[in-house]
């Protein structure tokens, strides 16, 4: 059975769809000796080279797919690359030096890919996975995703004479819609409001409310994606592995179905013990079954 070699290989953590797309019109990739053409499928046993580099034992094996939710604070890269801007790296604060990625664990093979993105000066509850079709299909199903933010700005007078918001407006020529826009306390002329909007795709909209109501924004973060909320018990700069049925939940929004049934090797369980995952599981019944094999007989006790 043939993919489209982009989807495997985005499937596989080696490259987002995008990328590896860019790498066809680079002349990067060749399949079985011949540079890849855009459209090219990939049948299991085709050989795979990304910059002279075979790649296929990478495409043979599979790992459990897993989403990381990452408490990112204000001013962190979530990584380094070559679209980074002098300004990006100016926000970048001393406690955060270090980008999201490397902060996450480290596998051979393993990519994490964001589901939904940030500025460096955003922060809150980032999603990551290791399935790039996952990452991939969330982005196109943005459109009906709810999130929820909370937003700190400056308001003279403080919590009292906090303005009403509309949960309506207009930005580039399109109509913003709101769910709900709340004052949720703060200190001195600082204030928070908690946004919830009905879709992920219109982050940018956010800022724009307040700064269309005359408001500063000084600091916002994300604290809800779809059902999956960012919990206090997750620090800044630390992670875990979401549950299975919240995985599932994700998949389901995706439209997408689970690729991960063959499964030869399994991640490590990083998630600074917050979660107990599939791998101990499984780590523990071959121990049995290596025991069982072991032991000696009853006849040969006798």
């Amino acid at each position: 059975m043939s993919e489209r070699l982009n989807k495997v290989l985005a499937q596989h953590g080696i490259g987002s769809r995008r990328e590896v797309e860019r790498w066809i019109t680079e002349g990067r990739l060749q399949l079985n000796g011949k540079l890849v053409k855009l459209g090219d499928r990939y049948v299991e046993g085709d050989r795979v080279l990304l910059d002279d580099r075979e790649i296929t034992k990478r495409l043979i094996n599979r790992t459990i797919a897993q989403v990381f939710a990452y408490h990112k604070p204000q001013g962190q890269l979530i990584e380094r690359n070559a679209s980074t801007t002098i300004n990006d790296v100016a926000e970048v604060t001393d406690d955060v030096g270090e980008t999201v990625m490397e902060r996450l664990p480290k596998q051979r093979g393993v990519r994490w890919v964001p589901i939904n993105p940030m500025h460096p000066g955003d922060s809150g509850l980032l999603l990551l996975t290791n399935d790039g079709n996952l990452s991939y299909a969330l982005t196109r199903q943005k459109k009906s995703i709810p999130t929820v933010y909370m937003v700190r700005v400056h308001v003279r007078g403080g919590v009292e004479s906090a303005p009403q918001l509309s949960t309506r407006m207009l930005m580039d020529n399109d109509i913003i819609e709101f769910t709900s826009i709340e004052a949720s306390g703060g200190e001195g002329d600082n204030v928070w409001y908690k946004v919830t909007m009905p879709r992920a795709d219109r982050r940018a909209a956010v800022r724009a409310l307040f700064a269309s109501n005359g408001l500063t924004v000084s600091r916002m973060m994300q604290v809800a994606f779809a059902d999956i909320e960012l919990t206090k018990d997750l620090p800044r700069s630390r992670h875990q592995l979401l549950k299975p049925a919240q995985v599932e939940g994700l998949y389901q929004l995706a439209k997408l179905k689970r690729q991960d049934n063959a499964i030869e090797k399994l991640p490590p369980d990083a998630s600074n013990g917050a979660t107990k995952t599939a791998v101990g599981k499984v780590k523990l019944k071959r121990t049995m079954k290596r025991m069982r094999r072991d032991a000696p007989s009853n006849r040969s006790q006798k």
